[in-house]
């Protein structure tokens, strides 16, 4: 009895280590998955510039290169009234089913 107390213990002490671990680790892994998330906007955002013709669809372009599109800062209203998705400084725009860049310009 005494043994199988003694296990339990060591058992439960190792799962709250790991719960702590895991914790501790979380706000690092969101930091990181928003700060990736920005750095694929702006690319993204720069490229979009530079090219009238997309090669790529825009989701499938940033879900290619690491996007998450369950990470996000806030939502922000643009000068025409549509609602903006940001991450930080960069963000987008759903326009009738497309993901269109938002120019931090024209932000309102």
């Amino acid at each position: 009895m005494r043994g199988e107390g003694l296990a339990m213990h060591v058992w439960c002490m190792m799962n709250k280590e790991q719960r702590q671990r895991s914790a501790s680790k979380s706000p690092w892994v969101v930091r990181r998955t928003l700060d990736r998330n920005r750095n694929l906007l702006r690319a993204w955002r720069e490229q979009h510039r530079q090219t009238t013709e997309v090669a790529e669809e825009a989701a499938e372009w940033l879900v290619r290169r690491g996007f998450n599109f369950h990470y996000h800062t806030h939502v922000d209203a643009t000068s025409d009234g549509r609602l903006a998705v940001m991450c930080f400084d960069e963000g987008y725009v759903l326009d009738g089913g497309a993901v269109v860049p938002v120019d931090p310009a024209v932000r309102g």
